[in-house]
């Protein structure tokens, strides 16, 4: 019973802090679809930084998608940068962006980021 109360209030806590749209799928019985992903790189950047483990891990599994479409091809891949690395430079990236990139689509943003801070030799000219 105190795991559950604990859960709820957690849950309680994260639903007051202003979720974006991925902590609030349009139908539960499908959470992955096009209304809920294409993002904005603000609706992105709130939702990597929230407070809400669910909301930040559905950002998080958005940003491997985007990664994994991406490597080798738009940016090196994990073997040459450690994931911490790379999390460290899409977040420092993200912070140095206009407001008008900020309303652009997340994953072109970054896309762009992976490419200009890990590209692969003679790739990504």
């Amino acid at each position: 019973m105190r795991i559950f109360c604990l859960f709820a209030i957690l849950l309680f806590c994260g639903a007051a802090q202003g979720e974006t749209r991925l902590a609030r799928p349009i139908a539960e019985q499908q959470r992955l679809n096009i209304e809920n992903n294409n993002l904005t790189t603000e609706e992105f950047l709130s939702a990597y930084m929230s407070k809400n483990i669910m909301e930040r891990r559905y950002a998080e599994m958005f940003l491997l998608g985007v990664m994994e479409a991406g490597e080798g091809r738009d940016w090196c891949d994990y073997r040459k940068f450690k994931t911490v690395t790379v999390n460290e430079e899409i977040y420092s990236g993200l912070q140095g962006l206009s407001m008008g990139q900020r309303k652009e689509r997340a994953a072109s943003i970054l896309i762009s980021i992976l490419r200009k801070q890990f590209p692969c030799k003679g790739k990504n000219k």
